[in-house]
């Protein structure tokens, strides 16, 4: 079974489109490239591996979702292991390795591969170690609630998570509010977005302030140390969806991703004053 994990990228939506700064209508896109998304967590199964077929971008035909590929014949390779990997059932363009005692491993680099086409698709990625020292300046906020017709503080506490980033390594966090019951700290809050996303950064600190948080209830905070190849695909999706070029990739031949990220989690409690 495939674990969610909250990426602030849409990688499959994203990489599925061909971007190209051509205007000429009679320009021949070949569709016909595999795209991958495929990253490792250390201590899971082998199970976070899709394949679709390029969407261009300039095209007179109308594509609305990306075509699955589900008979690749797919090998993750760590040192002289190979773990050829399954689709998983129906046509959904997912992999997967059916030994689930196989977990990955930190610090370890991994490849894959499959031909496709006559050309062997390849990329690797290096597992990063788990998160040090993970921490928040206290796990209880205490915010008033506004109602209607009072006069809002103008105060705002700072709680600051941090965690160590001697190797410079890029980070993002993921802050999701737990449980189903919706009590906005202010009646000027009227929607339900209970999910706050950093962007990946070289960085050893984030700042939550108080008057930034929209509900009271619990809430758990995931760090995710990512790869390079990661943070270099966020930032070229930006640029790519200006200027209409190409997001990054690290597959040869072929585009998309194949990364590797590590997390540790923690909570915290909104309560009304």
């Amino acid at each position: 079974m495939k674990k969610t994990v909250t990426l602030p990228l849409s990688i499959y939506g994203f990489l599925s489109i061909f971007s190209s700064c051509e205007e000429d209508n009679n320009i021949s896109i070949e569709t016909d490239i595999p795209v991958v998304e495929a990253y490792l967590i250390p201590g899971e199964a082998i199970n976070h591996v899709k394949l679709t077929k390029l969407i261009p971008y300039l095209t007179d035909e109308t594509y609305s979702v990306a075509e699955e590929i589900n008979d690749a014949e797919i090998t993750i390779i760590n040192d002289d292991a190979n773990y050829k990997l399954i689709p998983f059932p129906g046509d959904s363009g997912y992999y997967y390795y059916p030994d689930t005692n196989v977990l990955v491993s930190e610090n370890q680099t991994y490849s894959i591969e499959f031909q496709y086409k006559d050309k062997l698709v390849y990329a690797s990625t290096i597992t990063p170690e788990k998160p040090t020292n993970f921490n928040i300046s206290q796990n209880l906020f205490l915010v008033e609630r506004m109602v209607e017709g009072s006069y809002p503080s103008f105060t705002s506490d700072t709680y600051e998570i941090t965690w160590d980033n001697e190797d410079g390594s890029n980070y993002y966090i993921s802050i999701d509010l737990l449980g189903t019951i919706i009590d906005p700290v202010s009646f000027m809050f009227t929607d339900t977005v209970t999910q706050t996303l950093s962007s990946p950064a070289v960085t050893d600190v984030y700042n939550i302030h108080s008057r930034s948080l929209r509900y009271y209830g619990n809430y758990r905070v995931v760090l995710y140390k990512v790869n390079e190849e990661y943070a270099n695909l966020y930032e070229s999706t930006s640029t790519s969806s200006q200027s209409l070029t190409d997001p990054f990739t690290n597959i040869e031949n072929g585009k998309g991703i194949f990364t590797a990220f590590n997390t540790d989690t923690l909570f915290f409690e909104v309560r009304e004053i």
